[in-house]
């Protein structure tokens, strides 16, 4: 069977999270303000699980998460994390002041020369709620690279 190489076309899975994080962060005080439950939380001090072989959390941290595999894109799944939180400039004026605000973008694919856009909307959007985006990228060798 002869090796094909595909390039380009969608990423393979995606991951966003709307992600507050802040040393003296409270989950609860955040989940009462944007009226929505992270899907992760923990406070500065708690432990990532009961192994103390890892250390406490330097901050604390309020998560919600969203996955979605091709051909579901970064853009909708932005999109859909922003609906479930409120669009009231107050409320992140306050959050963006005291606590460090992300989207977080995870993209997993294989092959090369895979991509995905956000539009001006998008990005506006999350510009409005004062975070940062930041963008996690893991790209798995094929093995046609180990034969070159």
């Amino acid at each position: 069977m002869e090796n094909v190489i595909i390039v380009g076309g969608l990423v393979d899975k995606t991951s966003v999270c709307l992600a507050i994080y802040g040393e003296d962060l409270n989950p609860d005080e955040i989940s009462k303000h944007l009226g929505c439950q992270p899907t992760k939380a923990h406070k500065r001090g708690d432990r990532k699980n009961l192994n103390f072989k890892y250390a406490p959390y330097s901050k604390g941290a309020w998560i919600l998460n969203l996955k979605g595999h091709a051909p579901i894109t970064a853009e909708e799944l932005v999109r859909d994390l922003l609906l479930r939180v409120p669009r009231e400039p107050e409320i992140w004026r306050e959050l963006s002041a005291t606590y460090d605000v992300q989207v977080r973008i995870a993209i997993h694919m294989e092959g090369w020369n895979k991509g995905f856009n956000l539009t001006p909307h998008t990005v506006q959007c999350i510009s409005k709620i004062g975070a940062s985006i930041v963008f996690d990228i893991y790209a798995y060798s094929d093995e046609e690279d180990d034969n070159t």
